[in-house]
């Protein structure tokens, strides 16, 4: 549907011109009676999408924040975890001759390998980097509002300056953190 140009309106209000979906014996009255009932019907069909849009976007802002809680969990109960075995490691590590005596070489080898693959978690160490890049950018973000306060005020620009070296330090950070950087 062509929507009118202002100089097509004001000729149809002038009685000058008509418009081509103008049905036969239709008053103007009645056509733009018409014509806003169907502007209100698609407003109302919108109107219903978008609300349907907005349920949608909460049910999956819910998912998400359930599935962040879960996530943060199971890597609390990760790490809780590697450092059982780190520190189970280092009394294996203190213990090694005394251990050897009980089990033999054998199974100081076989303890040695269980050691070595508890280390290799590559999916919690992502998820553990990305959670504290993330708190980096919580901090650069902080910076950041405090730099946009005191922009152009020169009684603080020594302050704007250092908050900004300070944003630009955690975003580095945060990327590097990303990277492995932390290791």
């Amino acid at each position: 549907m062509k929507l009118m140009s202002l100089i097509e309106m004001d000729g149809f209000l002038k009685g000058k011109c008509i418009p081509r979906d103008l049905k036969v014996n239709e008053t103007n009255a009645e056509y733009l009676v018409r014509k806003f009932a169907e502007a209100e019907a698609k407003i109302s069909a919108l109107s219903e999408d978008q609300q349907r849009a907005i349920e949608s976007i909460k049910q999956a802002d819910a998912v998400v924040k359930l599935a962040h809680e879960k996530f943060s969990a199971l890597a609390a109960e990760n790490e809780l975890a590697r450092k059982a075995v780190q520190a189970f490691c280092d009394v294996v590590g203190d213990n090694t001759e005394v251990i050897a005596e009980v089990v033999g070489r054998d199974g100081v080898l076989v303890i040695l390998e269980a050691m070595k693959a508890t280390g290799n978690m590559p999916a919690t160490d992502a998820f553990l980097a990305e959670v504290r890049a993330q708190g980096v950018e919580m901090l650069a973000k902080n910076h950041q509002s405090i730099v946009n306060a005191l922009k152009g005020d020169s009684l603080f620009s020594d302050g704007e300056c250092r908050h900004a070296a300070i944003v630009s330090a955690a975003v580095y950070f945060a990327a590097e953190l990303r990277k492995g950087g932390n290791q």
